[in-house]
């Protein structure tokens, strides 16, 4: 017999089996259903993308950021947060390049903000 040619011993042909044979009933049809284009929550999802990525779509604009003091301009480093990053650095000796970043954008943000 030549090689290759059997069912054992060969990791050849077996394709994903292996790697999806360790999934339950359950998670084998989710994921069926997840990546069949006829069921109904893969349609309302690649729905979903196709009218976000729509400019005629309100789902566009609600899906796009906004100009002005939208998303994490809420969360920009402020002198406390940069205060605390510089003494996590300094006790670990970690991050020492990371300490002067934020050290320097929280005097940029508060420079902006006055």
């Amino acid at each position: 017999m030549s090689r290759g040619s059997g069912r054992g011993g060969s990791s050849r042909g077996k394709g994903n089996s292996r790697r999806h044979s360790r999934m339950s009933k359950s998670q084998r049809d989710q994921r069926s259903n997840s990546l069949n284009p006829n069921n109904r929550a893969s349609k309302s999802g690649n729905d979903n993308r196709s009218n976000q990525l729509n400019p005629n779509n309100p789902a566009h604009d609600s899906s796009r950021q906004s100009s002005g003091s939208s998303g994490r301009w809420s969360q920009r480093m402020d002198a406390k947060s940069a205060s605390r990053i510089q003494a996590h650095a300094d006790k670990t000796g970690m991050n020492q390049d990371f300490k002067s970043r934020a050290q320097s954008a929280a005097e940029k943000n508060e420079d902006e903000d006055s």
